[in-house]
């Protein structure tokens, strides 16, 4: 039992040597790829490919847009190439799926979109149209779409309030 202790001290002392090396070895790399864009961390790029797919499910071209997310430079090849490999039949039903889903939670949480949506539907799913490209989607709920939409519509009449004659 005691020779399994030995070993993982042997490893603990070798993995700091072994960070020592890589890390200098990361220095000098560092040092001549200054023009280069800095690359994220692990958890970092896959936030961000995360980001950009979320943000390409509610574009207007959902494959174009995912197209130009694998030309971030900071991104490892490996997620850049995943965005080129997406389907693009999957990507396209994905972003329709999302664009559903999220009409759905906002008509049930809002009766006041479900009663626009009623009474003029041309005018309300425009309108729909461009919050869904420019707001993203972080509501799981009913209640939290249509708080999401109203400060959404908020934002956009608060100029046509203020230039109103008084």
């Amino acid at each position: 039992m005691r020779a399994a202790g030995g070993r993982a001290g042997g490893r603990a002392t070798g993995g700091r040597a072994a960070r020592g090396k890589a890390g200098e070895a990361r220095g000098s790399a560092a040092e001549g790829a200054a023009a280069r864009p800095a690359r994220r961390s692990g958890a970092q790029a896959h936030a961000r490919y995360e980001e950009l797919v979320a943000r390409a499910m509610t574009a207007e071209d959902p494959v174009a847009a995912l197209r130009a997310a694998a030309e971030d430079p900071a991104l490892p090849p490996a997620l850049r190439r995943a965005l080129l490999g997406a389907d693009e039949d999957g990507v396209r039903m994905s972003a329709l799926l999302v664009a559903r889903l999220r009409f759905e939670r906002l008509l049930r949480g809002s009766p006041e979109a479900e009663a626009w949506f009623d009474r003029d539907p041309a005018e309300f799913s425009a309108a729909f149209r461009r919050y869904h490209a420019e707001v993203p989607p972080t509501a799981f709920f009913p209640p939290g779409e249509a708080r999401l939409f109203r400060r959404w519509i908020e934002a956009h009449s608060a100029p046509a309030r203020d230039s109103r004659p008084r």
